[in-house]
């Protein structure tokens, strides 16, 4: 099955399953108490609007995966507790996302679905309990249970719609790992506090602005923190941002028995563009390199800079036949670049290195072996892709060809 066809059908089940959903909480839910509709509404749609305009998916993150954080989960969960049923897919549909269709169109049904299930467990829990300005143990027992049910179903539908379409195992999936569960239930607690404080008395919302403020201002400092582990001219990892995600990478392989391949990348001749184009031109040429790694891998997989023409993809669940693939990939996007200048269209190319990660192997050894293979490259004219098993047999023959 080729990935669009996995793709439509998940598309399609999600919309089944959301429609479902949204039917079956509107029938449970009817004698809801929020705050009146027409205030509501409009003041949780400006305010993910505004969050979300307030950050960037750019280094501001929730796990070393590079999952995005952002203040916008905050007034989901408040809607899902202060807004009726039927106005939920309002707020999944009008909040715009970061992603361009169709991925939007997936994150707004797993943004309803995940609203859905947090309002039809809080409030069968509380079903005709009033909320006052003494909370009883029993309400604070239906939020938890509604910040958890929220945490639980947005990891469960993002892990099996990645899993579907990537074949990944879904508990391996870094939505799991306990710092991103525990971030993820700080972020809706936020807004917990501010549909606790909306219900008790609306005015005590200028009490949670201070809060929220605090929580945006973290976030402005975590992405300049990430931004330093990146690439100012390129955008990819630097070098300490890439020691951060292989030791991760490298940690998470070990403990579930995954594969995990490396490629290293040398744009061929960039002296020569430099000597005849002028440093502009390399510098261009170094910067639509980076753009066509980011193109040609996947969101999971780590694309960095580590020299003046040097790149290194770490590719993890990828075996060496799917690393070659891919580095065949970049290969021939790269050759087919036309750079124009005004000495006509600069042509590019790239050697390649791939190795397997061996177990228990380290990083510095599996650049190494895949550092040689970038070099049997070099040696054998340029513009191709060399696997690291390949070069020792090719070193092997040499040796013997010499004596």
């Amino acid at each position: 099955m080729s990935r669009y066809q996995r793709l439509l059908r998940i598309f399609a089940g999600l919309l089944l399953l959301t429609i479902g959903f949204t039917v079956i909480t509107n029938l449970l839910i009817i004698d809801q108490r929020a705050l009146p509709f027409s205030i509501t509404l409009p003041t949780i749609i400006a305010g993910a609007t505004l969050s979300g305009r307030r950050t960037s998916s750019l280094g501001v993150t929730r796990s070393e995966r590079q999952i995005l954080l952002s203040p916008v989960g905050h007034f989901f969960f408040a809607a899902s507790i202060l807004l009726p049923p039927f106005a939920l897919p309002i707020v999944a549909l009008v909040v715009s996302t970061e992603r361009d269709s169709p991925a939007s169109v997936l994150i707004r049904f797993q943004r309803l679905l995940t609203m859905n299930s947090s309002s039809l467990v809080f409030w069968l829990l509380i079903q005709n309990r009033e909320i006052s300005g003494d909370l009883s143990n029993y309400h604070v027992f239906a939020f938890l249970a509604a910040i958890a049910t929220h945490v639980f179903i947005d990891a469960l539908i993002v892990t099996v719609v990645m899993g579907l379409v990537s074949h990944q195992s879904i508990l391996s999936n870094s939505h799991w790992a306990r710092n991103s569960l525990l971030r993820e239930c700080a972020e809706v607690s936020i807004g917990c506090i501010g549909a606790i404080f909306a219900l008790i008395n609306p005015l005590s919302l200028l009490i949670v602005v201070a809060p929220c403020y605090l929580a945006f201002d973290h976030l402005r400092v975590n992405r300049s923190a990430q931004l330093s582990k990146r690439d100012t001219r390129t955008g990819l990892l630097n070098s300490h941002g890439l020691m951060e995600f292989v030791d991760h990478e490298f940690t998470r392989a070990q403990r579930h028995a995954t594969d995990l391949c490396l490629v290293v990348l040398d744009l061929d001749f960039l002296r020569d563009v430099n000597n005849k184009y002028g440093h502009q031109i390399g510098d261009l040429a170094i910067s639509e390199v980076a753009k066509q790694l980011t193109a040609l891998t996947r969101s999971i997989d780590g694309t960095a800079r580590i020299g003046g023409e040097e790149f290194v993809v770490v590719l993890p669940d990828t075996n060496v036949g799917g690393a070659k693939a891919v580095a065949e990939r970049i290969r021939l996007g790269i050759e087919a670049l036309r750079l124009p200048t005004i000495q006509g269209d600069l042509c590019l190319t790239v050697s390649a290195g791939v190795a397997a990660r061996l177990s228990h192997e380290s990083y510095s050894e599996l650049f190494d072996r895949a550092d040689t293979a970038l070099y049997t490259s070099k040696r054998l004219g340029r513009n191709r892709v060399s696997l690291a098993e390949e070069s020792v047999k090719t070193f092997q023959a040499n040796q013997i060809n010499t004596n």
